[in-house]
């Protein structure tokens, strides 16, 4: 019997442990623990607990709070849900209703949309439905959970309908303004914009307000807004791009560049959201040429601040006159510089995609300008690399290096172009010009056929096999093309005047071979 005496006092201590009570001070300490930590402290806490309620119900407290402070509330659901159940207390209720509001709002910036977010929002409806409205600041913690909740629903009446049981004059200056600015964020979405902007002002949210008055078309109340906000901050981009987006928007442009006229210009890179907002006002009012130094001060102070490189090079092409290969040239410097540094940047493909496209158009009138070819060719092989699946980009870098009697790159240019979609005719009967050209006739002839077969009634592909034939001597052939091609011609309401034009000079060449 002694020697059972140990093992027994052994196994009462481990059980004594196993029933002790959690004290409230650890609970809290292991609270206050960096994330993980506290909730695998308070993990270990809530088994240890089995059997105590009280110890239980503030551990699921605490792992509810440690969980939606740190940006996961999901995780948080069901342990708020079971200390709403356990205490029945309007204190857990709201804390749940809370965590079910955040993660539908989690949902939604994660682009998590329908059945993710909806039923989170009816949740946190139908038990924030269940807080009484005994505690002023349970009231008002409720009424606003239900009119973000329904404003998130798109149900705006109920959200109107929710704030009517408060007086707001008799709430503290933060809770009004948390008040004011859900309901201006349900007036504007029923599109009373001048409510929403009264109701921005009283929350103290000023761009908010702006954009509700740029929303009713009034620049005369928005103008004035944007101009204080921006003098306090001339260095605050996003409030200047709102302020551009809404002077485009009213036509108050004239008006909102005369209210920052007088704002000093910060020094160094701190300026460029000011002088970016002055260019593109001065171009919305027709003044692009004034623009034009502004940003040349902006690339001056960030040469590699693409906004500055972009903006520059498109109003370079704006305000050229024709013939000013000066502009032309410097905007496809800018633009192959831009995507060269960001081959991701869409706005600086699109842009050398207008370049090459531009001079290529007018290569056909001025090949034999160096200044006009080299910019052709220079823009197109940036483009070709930016765009390396673009099959007509490679198609007219080839036909630029064709005109220019670089066969051999054409030809290599024409190949990434049928890599690309090797099933486009117009790419088939242009490599046949640059086979012809290096005197392969046979694959010229080959090429042509090919682009036929891909499309019969391809007209391009029926001329340049009809010359080709016709220049081989072998006119019947040449001839079954041409008339092939005037009658497609005929058929799509084109003129076949280019094609009768070689049908005569094949019948002429019949009577006097010389003439070939």
């Amino acid at each position: 019997m002694r020697a059972l005496l140990p093992s027994v006092l052994i196994v009462a201590t481990w059980l004594a442990a196993l029933v002790a009570p959690v004290a409230a001070d650890e609970i809290d300490d292991a609270a206050r623990l960096p994330v993980p930590k506290a909730i695998a402290a308070l993990e270990a806490l809530l088994a240890k607990a089995a059997g105590d309620d009280g110890a239980a119900l503030r551990i699921r407290r605490h792992l509810g709070a440690v969980y939606v402070d740190s940006g996961q509330p999901y995780a948080s659901l069901s342990y708020l849900e079971a200390a709403a159940d356990a205490s029945k207390s309007d204190a857990d209720r709201l804390a749940y209703a809370g965590a079910l509001l955040a993660t539908a709002k989690s949902n939604i910036a994660e682009r998590r949309m329908g059945r993710n977010v909806n039923p989170f929002l009816r949740d946190a409806l139908i038990v924030a439905k269940q807080i009484g409205d005994a505690d002023p600041q349970g009231l008002l913690a409720r009424v606003l959970i239900q009119i973000e909740a329904h404003y998130l629903l798109g149900e705006l009446e109920e959200a109107v309908g929710a704030w009517s049981v408060l007086n707001l004059e008799a709430q503290p200056k933060a809770a009004r303004a948390r008040v004011q600015e859900l309901i201006a964020r349900v007036r504007y979405a029923q599109g009373a914009w001048v409510e929403a902007a009264e109701a921005f002002a009283q929350a103290g949210n000023d761009l908010g307000a702006a954009a509700a008055w740029d929303a009713a078309r009034q620049p005369e109340k928005s103008t004035p807004i944007y101009a204080r906000v921006i003098t306090a901050n001339p260095t605050a981009s996003g409030a200047m791009a709102q302020a551009v987006r809404g002077a485009r928007y009213t036509g108050g442009h004239g008006a909102l560049l005369e209210a920052l006229a007088d704002i000093p210009v910060p020094d160094g890179r701190a300026g460029l959201p000011l002088l970016h907002a002055r260019a593109e006002l001065l171009e919305a009012g027709g003044r692009a040429v004034e623009a034009l130094p502004l940003l040349r001060d902006a690339q001056g102070r960030d040469k590699r601040d693409p906004r500055a490189v972009l903006s520059l090079a498109r109003l370079l092409i704006v305000t050229a006159k024709p013939g000013d290969d000066e502009a032309w040239d410097q905007a496809a410097d800018a633009y192959i510089e831009a995507i060269q540094r960001a081959p991701e940047n869409r706005a600086a493909a699109t842009g050398l995609s207008w370049v090459a496209d531009r001079t290529y158009r007018t290569l056909w009138n001025a090949w034999r300008d160096a200044r006009v070819t080299d910019r052709c060719v220079r823009v197109q092989q940036a483009l070709v690399v930016a765009t390396p699946d673009d099959a007509w980009a490679w198609a007219n870098l080839g036909n630029t290096l064709r005109v220019l009697g670089r066969t051999e790159e054409a030809l290599a240019a024409y190949a990434k172009a049928l890599a690309a979609n090797p099933f486009e005719p117009g790419v088939q009967s242009d490599r046949g010009l640059a086979l012809g050209a290096a005197g392969r006739l046979t694959d010229a002839l080959a090429a042509y056929e090919r682009s036929l077969a891909l499309d019969g009634g391809h007209l391009a592909g029926r001329q340049n096999a009809a010359r080709s034939l016709w220049l081989a001597g072998k006119d019947d052939a040449a001839e079954a093309h041409l008339g092939a091609a005037v009658t497609t011609a005929r058929a799509v309401g084109r003129g076949p005047g280019t094609y009768r034009h070689l049908l005569d000079r094949i019948w002429r060449t019949r009577q006097d071979p010389r003439l070939r």
